[in-house]
C-alpha cells in the first residue's frame, strides 16, 4: 500500500470521527447516529461491498459457454464494448485491442467505434458511431516483436460475421456477455458469458483517483476466455 493512500486513509478516519462526534452532539436519535456511522463506513467502500454482493449470486447463473456452429474467415467485425474506442495518438488512429486479431494472422479487423481518446488512457469522449477497419503493416526489422497496424474509417463492412460484446459493471464486479452471429442470416453461432471481480482496495476506488491495489482478477468460469473465445468460433481461413 502506498504512503499516499495510507495518509489519506488516516485523514479520512480523523474526519469521519469528527463527523460522527458532531452528529452525536446535535441529535439524540439513535437511528440518526447509526446512519452517520454507516455513512462514513460505506462512503469509501460501497463499490467493493456491492461487488462482493453481486459476484457470488451472479456466478450461479450468468456464466455460459456455447458453440452452435463455426466458420472460417479472414476478418472479424465487432460491435459493443471493449473494442469500441480508438486512440488518436502520434498522428495515427488505433482501434483498441485490434492487434490481438492481427497478431493471430487475420487479414483485418473491423469495429464500430463510439469513443475516442487522445492518450493511451481511460480518458475518452463519446463520438458519433463510425466503423473502422485495421490491417497489419510490414514489420520493422529493428522491432520484429511489434506489429504496426493501420486503421481507417470505412463505409462498407467486409466481414460476414459479427461479435457483439457487452459489459455490465456493478461495483468492483463486471458481467461480460458475447454473442457471435452470421451477419447475413442473423443466426446465433456462439455465446460466452462470464463474471469477474477486480481486486480493488476498498478506499474510494470508485473515484478512480489512484492506481488500484490488487493482484489477480477473480472470474467464473475460473479461467477467462472472453478475449479469445471468438477465435474458436470464427477460425482463421487457411
Amino acid at each position: 500500500m502506498s504512503v499516499v493512500i495510507l495518509f489519506y486513509m488516516i485523514v479520512y478516519f480523523i474526519l469521519a470521527l469528527i463527523f460522527v462526534f458532531i452528529v452525536r452532539k446535535i441529535t439524540k436519535l439513535g437511528i440518526i447516529r447509526w446512519l452517520a456511522v454507516a455513512f462514513v463506513i460505506f462512503l469509501p467502500t460501497w463499490d467493493v461491498m456491492l461487488g462482493y454482493l453481486v459476484y457470488y449470486p451472479a456466478c450461479a447463473f450468468i456464466p455460459k459457454i456455447a458453440i452452435y456452429e463455426t466458420a472460417e474467415t479472414d476478418g472479424i467485425y465487432y460491435e459493443g464494448d471493449f473494442k469500441n474506442y480508438i486512440f488518436k495518438v502520434d498522428d495515427k488512429d488505433e482501434v483498441a485491442l485490434a492487434c490481438l486479431d492481427l497478431e493471430k494472422g487475420y487479414k483485418y479487423i473491423e469495429s464500430r467505434i463510439t469513443k475516442e481518446s487522445i492518450t493511451y488512457s481511460r480518458e475518452y469522449k463519446n463520438i458519433m458511431p463510425i466503423v473502422y477497419r485495421c490491417i497489419p503493416l510490414p514489420r520493422n526489422f529493428q522491432k520484429p516483436a511489434y506489429l504496426p497496424i493501420q486503421c481507417m474509417p470505412i463505409s462498407n463492412i467486409r466481414s460476414g460475421y459479427v461479435v457483439k460484446m457487452k459489459k455490465l459493471k456493478l461495483g468492483i464486479s463486471e458481467m461480460h456477455f458475447m454473442e457471435i452471429k452470421n451477419r447475413t442470416t442473423g443466426i446465433l453461432m456462439a455465446e460466452y458469458n462470464e463474471v469477474i471481480r477486480w481486486p480493488y482496495f476498498p478506499f474510494f476506488d470508485w473515484l478512480k483517483w489512484y492506481d488500484s491495489v490488487g493482484t489477480k482478477v477473480i472470474s467464473c468460469p475460473e479461467k477467462s476466455h472472453f478475449y479469445d473465445f471468438q477465435y474458436d468460433v470464427l477460425k482463421l481461413k487457411q
